[in-house]
């Protein structure tokens, strides 16, 4: 570990050091800001270490939210984002991750999916869905179907995306025509453009499977840290707080330990 280049709290750190504000160009410092306030508020590892590549810090934020974290978007009468609930993704999410054993992403994105359902009045809900994500094929009871159907296409997108057959990908279109039907906001749709929605919620559910096998890997590689006691904020603190121990235990088993 190399001395500190900040005069900033700062937590242990292992192959990359996340780096500071007082220590970037005043657009990277702003993107870190903006990752701060529109990712739960807490100064993050992530974007200290994409702050290494300026302009990745800076167009990150915009991009990620634009799958993950936007609601329901609109520019004049055309949808921009926002295509599938918030609640799915954070499934979505979370399930790859735990495939991935990537520790950042579930220990983050366990505690932004259990908030999420806590602050909707979901949180007995959430729990038992977190608690067997990582086995969710064997818990159906747990989850709704389509539910089941996504979280099935999640991990063989996230394990071999040669295993999704035209079976699957039917299934996958059925489930979510469905779910649109009874949607205040979908079930008025044409024909034709009801099918257009479901595939634009297919391409939107599987990039947001590509983009977090890509960030899985990438935590991993660098060993990006959880923020500790150490740093700005105490992620750490945070976590314990929300989400269950039976939730972090499973996390922890399946981590063993590694990053």
């Amino acid at each position: 570990m190399e001395d500190d280049m900040t005069n900033m709290k700062q937590g242990p750190w292992t192959r990359i050091r996340p780096l500071q504000i007082d220590e970037v160009d005043d657009n990277t410092a702003a993107a870190l800001k903006a990752g701060e306030l529109t990712w739960g508020h807490f100064p993050n590892n992530l974007i200290k270490v994409m702050a290494y590549c300026p302009r990745l810090a800076q167009t990150e934020v915009e991009y990620c939210n634009s799958f993950i974290f936007d609601p329901v978007t609109t520019y004049g009468d055309l949808q921009t984002a926002g295509f599938n609930d918030r609640f799915l993704k954070e499934l979505v999410i979370s399930r790859t991750s735990l495939i991935n054993r990537s520790r950042y992403s579930v220990t983050h994105h366990s505690f932004i999916g259990m908030k999420l359902y806590s602050d909707a009045g979901r949180r007995d809900e959430a729990h038992s869905k977190y608690l067997h994500l990582h086995e969710h094929e064997k818990h159906p009871q747990v989850y709704t179907e389509r539910e089941r159907i996504v979280l099935d296409y999640t991990a063989n997108v996230a394990r071999d995306a040669h295993l999704v057959d035209d079976k699957q990908f039917s299934d996958l279109r059925r489930v979510l025509a469905a779910h649109n039907k009874a949607d205040p906001r979908t079930s008025t749709l044409t024909e034709t453009a009801a099918a257009r929605f479901v595939d634009t919620q297919i391409v939107e559910l599987t990039w947001l499977i590509g983009h977090f096998c890509l960030l899985n890997r990438w935590f991993t590689a660098l060993q990006v840290p959880d923020e500790g006691p150490d740093d700005e904020a105490n992620f750490q603190a945070s976590y314990e707080e929300i989400v269950p121990q039976d939730i972090r235990d499973r996390n922890s088993r399946i981590l063993a330990g590694e990053f």
